[in-house]
C-alpha cells in the first residue's frame, strides 16, 4: 500500500508534507495546518473534504490548469486519490485534458500504478465525446 493512498489520514498526510518544508521530522503545529488550501493543492495532498466544498460551491472552474498546466483531476489521478477522482468526474469535469507534455489523467494514473483510477478513467473516457483514446496514423 502506498504511503499516499486515500487510506492515510489526511492530516497525517499533511503533516508529513509540510515538514518536508521545515526538514525532516520537525513536527507542523495544528495553526500551521489550518490554512486555506486552493483547489490544486488540496487534490494533490488528498484533501476530500476542500475540494467538496470548492465543487459544491461552483464558483471555480474545476478545469482551470494552474501555473504548471496540470488540473485538480491530474494532480488526484497521478497521486493516486481515487475519491477525489470520483467526485471531480460526477461534477463533471473534463476528462481529457491533456498536461503541456501531452498527457491525459488517464496517462498519469496508468503510469503511476493507479490502476482502480485508470480503470475508472478509461470507462469514463471511452464514454465521452472526447478525443478517441488512441490514435493509429496508417503508413
Amino acid at each position: 500500500m502506498s504511503e499516499l493512498s486515500d487510506e492515510a489520514s489526511e492530516p497525517e498526510l499533511l503533516n508529513r508534507s509540510l515538514s518536508m518544508w521545515h526538514g525532516l521530522g520537525a513536527q507542523v503545529s495544528k495553526e500551521e495546518l489550518d490554512v486555506p488550501l486552493d483547489l490544486h493543492t488540496a487534490a494533490s495532498i488528498g484533501q476530500y473534504e476542500v475540494v467538496k466544498e470548492c465543487v459544491q460551491r461552483r464558483e471555480l472552474d474545476l478545469n482551470k490548469k494552474n501555473g504548471g498546466g496540470w488540473t485538480p483531476l491530474m494532480y488526484a489521478s497521478y497521486i493516486g486519490h481515487d475519491t477525489i477522482v470520483h467526485l471531480l468526474l460526477e461534477a463533471g469535469v473534463s476528462v481529457n485534458v491533456p498536461t503541456p507534455e501531452g498527457q491525459t489523467p488517464l496517462m498519469l494514473a496508468s503510469s503511476c500504478g493507479n490502476e482502480s483510477i485508470a480503470y475508472f478513467l478509461l470507462q469514463v473516457t471511452d464514454q465521452s465525446s472526447g478525443p478517441p483514446l488512441c490514435q493509429h496514423e496508417s503508413f
